[in-house]
């Protein structure tokens, strides 16, 4: 008689709550991408386009409450979970800022700039930077991250050498304090060059130390999060480049802060897996 014979389960590294939690995730920012553009066709009863309008403000707090749920979960007795931690707050400083925003147009009207909200949207700059510094240099006993640095440095230089050619040269410093006045000044220029020194030169030094060291999947969490930082940085320099150039807005330049938002929620629940299987 044959003894009976056993397959060896084979452990995955991203669980299916994950795929679920992704996929309810990226299907609620799917219906707020189209519901956007019937915002923008102004498709929308008075209504429903303020129920749109709260809808895609409060799933930018899903995010930030997602990440954070993470970096606790992770515990925050590690680096790891102080460096998610930190991109939640970020997010979440996002989200504040979205709601502030959402109260001075939707239902006060105003349409002020610079406002309230620009200091929370600054402050995912800070706190971004901060999470890219933190995994930096975890991995700073495991490999040089001189060079990473150097050479992010030397993209970004470039980076805002193009920002100068196409949007603060003939744009921005053009008007000057005259037109934007001098808080105005500051928060144009800072966005556009934030994008470039806060969120993809951090970003870039990270994916090029996770390149030399070959980390495996303990890097895939961070690979996510260079995505989404670079469809930030890219939907807020294309957001001002539309407006100062007169081109237009559009919905899916509008999506692009909840894709980059989404991207880093998404890698907060690869990072869950990773680190659980450690």
């Amino acid at each position: 008689m044959a003894a009976p014979t056993t397959t060896a389960q084979k452990n995955s590294v991203i669980t299916p709550a994950t795929y679920i939690s992704a996929g309810v995730l990226i299907g609620l920012t799917a219906l707020y991408g189209f519901l956007s553009t019937q915002m923008y066709a102004d498709a929308l009863s008075d209504t429903a386009y303020a129920m749109s309008y709260w809808f895609g403000t409060l799933l930018q707090v899903l995010f930030a409450v997602v990440i954070i749920a993470v970096a606790l979960r992770i515990g925050l007795s590690q680096g790891v979970g102080k460096q998610w931690l930190l991109v939640g707050l970020g997010v979440a400083a996002f989200a504040i800022g979205d709601i502030i925003w959402t109260v001075l147009e939707l239902h006060m009207g105003l349409d002020p700039y610079p406002s309230l909200a620009d200091p929370f949207y600054v402050l995912q700059y800070v706190f971004f930077i901060a999470a890219m510094a933190l995994a930096i240099r975890s991995y700073s006993h495991l490999t040089p991250v001189r060079a990473p640095l150097i050479t992010a440095g030397v993209v970004g230089l470039i980076l805002g050498g193009v920002v100068y050619a196409l949007l603060l040269g003939p744009h921005i410093f053009p008007a000057g304090t005259a037109e934007l006045g001098f808080w105005g000044l500051v928060v144009s220029t800072l966005y556009p060059l934030g994008d470039v020194f806060f969120m993809l030169a951090p970003a870039l030094a990270l994916a090029l130390v996770i390149r030399q060291l070959g980390a495996g999947r303990l890097g895939w969490p961070w690979w996510v999060v260079i995505i989404g930082a670079l469809i930030y940085a890219l939907t807020d320099a294309g957001y001002s480049f539309a407006d100062w150039s007169g081109s237009g807005l559009t919905a899916t330049l509008e999506m692009g802060w909840a894709a980059a938002n989404l991207t880093f929620a998404l890698a907060a629940l690869v990072a869950r897996d990773v680190y659980r299987i450690r």
